[in-house]
């Protein structure tokens, strides 16, 4: 899966679909949004497979290089696409991961999301969906971006719960790097990680898991 050849390809058969649905549609249909699904399905079974290892040797390296690329070309696909692109599709599976007897699924959104509407100063670029050995989800992890008036962009991991959420780690003003993430999370649901930085209690499971 990692050879070279094959994500080559990948990004070359993306370029090419774009060229086509641009000189195909005119406004956004049924088969448009088929055809889209199918390309990012292809996508997120590299994501997967190009994410697996976290480890710093030269072929992990290389792979999460490769990761990055077909990750740029999506948002390139969808910028090119323009008006073209459907509304509906807001984000795409980054990854798939086991932690113990927890499954993982992260998501990258093509743009930052609003965590509260209307309340700009607070995004959320990932989320990891953290679900037990029945299905049900228990923990959601984000990629939480503050920036209020007056001061730059500030990263943090974030933890929710049913009773709360938590601030796992904190990334200061740069954008940490997917690996990086992904270690913290698997360290924090292994029960190695720091404690949290911040705790808070909100009702139920509020907008956290939403």
């Amino acid at each position: 899966m990692a050879a070279a050849v094959d994500l080559e390809f990948l990004l070359n058969t993306i370029d090419e679909a774009c060229q086509e649905w641009q000189q195909k549609f005119q406004t956004t249909t049924q088969e448009l949004l088929q055809s889209i699904q199918q390309v990012l399905g292809v996508c997120v079974e590299y994501l997967i497979e190009l994410s697996k290892s976290t480890a710093d040797d030269e072929q992990s390296k290389q792979d999460r290089l490769g990761a990055k690329r077909i990750v740029f070309k999506l948002k390139q696909l969808k910028s090119s696409l323009g008006n073209l692109w459907p509304a509906s599709i807001t984000s795409f599976t980054r990854d798939r991961f086991d932690v113990d007897t927890y499954n993982v699924e992260t998501i990258e959104f093509f743009e930052p999301v609003q965590f509260y509407p209307g309340f700009p100063y607070m995004m959320k670029l990932y989320e990891w969906s953290v679900y037990n050995t029945n299905g049900t989800l228990v923990y959601r992890y984000f990629l939480e971006k503050s920036e209020l008036m007056g001061s730059g962009p500030y990263y943090v991991l974030g933890k929710a719960f049913s009773h709360g959420r938590s601030q796992i780690h904190s990334y200061g003003p740069t954008i940490p790097d997917y690996n990086q993430m992904k270690i913290h999370v698997i360290s924090n649901l292994s029960g190695h990680g720091s404690q949290p930085l911040t705790t808070m209690t909100v009702p139920r499971f509020g907008p956290w898991l939403q």
